[in-house]
């Protein structure tokens, strides 16, 4: 068979990991809650702070609003605005109506923070499908908060720019989300790679990473692990709970916290608990959005973390974008709302399952061309396939013999953490009629027979 087989844990895992002993200033107890973030905050965000008019934003909140005057903000008269109202038809046929009010609140500027109607749904969700310990509204620097964003990805970035120096490190996988590394290739910020096997980063090669790690000479240890947990983009991999699980032991350990950027959440055809869902010290930063669950042209992103971190974040939002946008947050807010937290979720079984589908037809036209030419662990559900090429030593020539073609498709150098050549590729799926499937892959394999001289 050309696919690999998924292994079990590590032998030796288990015992490896009950011998550790907690360093720095987390104990490996269960009720051990982080104090104190600053010690992992980098020196431009320790410096940062809010805006002078937050003292306004601030003050406006606690004064009743019967009788207010605003002449403090720079806010443009809604009357000039010209749309007035909206009526938006779902897939399922319903109806919503957008009100003039409403439309008014969605083409103003808005909390930095987000509206809080969306917020408290979407902290409803968490509450219901994560269940986190830390969420207990007890104003622990380490309880939760939630903070809409411009995107998901702009979680991730403003994370690592908060917590990684210049010149510093995080924690990834050898082959990562491309997007995010313009924004920290130019502060010489680097990423560590860990070893992946078919379940993921491996917590045995993280422990040994961190255990040898010389500060004399490579620097501060690093104290951020970022990874894309669910359906990975690009690998299409999925971390069992056991190796969150172990994972997390490693990470409390060396006091690390884990950005868990996880999009594809609910691609999953079986959702399997978050690193969120497991999270007892406050460690975990999880960052989410709206594109791959309802619309990614809406740009509305989630950050949930500890309160501390979110709190830091939204000041530095505020003059950078002022927060998300405001009428893609009254069009999800009136989508959801509508269908409540049961029909968002069986919208999500829907939408999985037409994901899985698609990943079984590429299978069996996988399996019928490029059995002996390509390996590869089938992702099972989600967006993307990691495909390992055999027989070549880099991508390159066989994606640009397909782009001639008319076949694109993702080097797999575009994510490995140095930018090195390798013999993968990324297939995306999600678009891809059955018949355009199995053209591409049908010319994949007469792409590789021909560079490897076979007849």
């Amino acid at each position: 068979m050309a696919r690999l087989n998924r292994s079990n844990i590590v032998p030796g895992l288990k015992r490896a990991l009950a011998s550790t002993k907690c360093l720095d200033s987390v104990a490996c107890s269960d009720n051990q809650r982080i104090a104190d973030y600053s010690l992992f905050f980098n020196e431009q965000t320790k410096l940062t702070k809010p805006a002078p008019i937050w003292r306004y934003v601030e003050k406006k909140s606690k004064t009743p609003t019967s009788g207010q005057v605003w002449m403090d903000g720079g806010f443009p008269n809604s009357i000039q605005f010209p749309l007035l109202k909206a009526t938006l038809t779902l897939s399922d046929g319903n109806e919503i109506e957008i009100t003039p009010v409403e439309m008014k609140r969605g083409l103003q500027y808005t909390s930095s923070k987000g509206m809080s109607k969306i917020r408290r749904w979407v902290d409803e969700l968490y509450r219901r499908v994560h269940k986190p310990p830390t969420m207990d509204d007890g104003g622990l620097p380490s309880s939760l908060a939630l903070l809409l964003t411009p995107g998901g990805r702009f979680g991730v970035v403003q994370a690592i720019s908060m917590l990684v120096e210049d010149g510093g490190c995080f924690l990834a996988e050898e082959v990562i989300y491309q997007t995010i590394s313009p924004t920290f290739l130019p502060r010489k910020v680097r990423g560590v790679p860990i070893r992946s096997d078919n379940e993921g980063m491996d917590p045995v090669h993280l422990k040994q990473v961190l255990s040898e790690w010389d500060e004399g000479s490579q620097g501060r240890r690093p104290h951020l692990m970022y990874t894309v947990p669910s359906l990975s983009n690009p690998t299409g991999k999925t971390l069992s709970e056991q190796r969150k699980k172990d994972l997390y032991n490693v990470a409390r350990e060396f006091n690390i916290l884990i950005l868990e950027d996880d999009p594809y959440y609910f691609l999953q055809s079986y959702l399997v608990p978050s690193f969120l869902s497991m999270d007892t010290d406050g460690r975990v930063i999880r960052v989410d959005s709206f594109s791959k669950t309802l619309s990614p042209g809406c740009r509305i992103g989630i950050v949930f973390g500890p309160k501390q971190i979110v709190e830091k974040m939204t000041v530095i939002q505020h003059p950078m974008t002022g927060g998300p946008n405001a009428l893609s947050q009254v069009i999800i807010s009136k989508v959801v709302d509508t269908w409540g937290h049961d029909k968002f979720l069986k919208h999500m079984e829907k939408v999985a399952s037409f994901y899985k589908q698609r990943n079984d037809t590429l299978i069996s036209y996988m399996e019928k061309y490029l059995t002996g030419l390509c390996e590869w662990t089938p992702a099972g559900a989600g967006m993307f396939q990691w495909v390992t090429l055999l027989g070549v030593d880099k991508s390159e020539p066989v994606v640009d013999r397909l782009m001639e073609r008319g076949v694109f498709v993702m080097d797999g150098s575009i994510f490995s953490l140095d930018l090195a050549s390798r013999p993968n590729i990324r297939l995306c799926y999600s678009r891809v009629s059955d018949k355009q499937l199995e053209k591409a892959i049908s010319t994949l394999a007469d792409v590789l027979k021909e560079l490897r001289d076979i007849k």
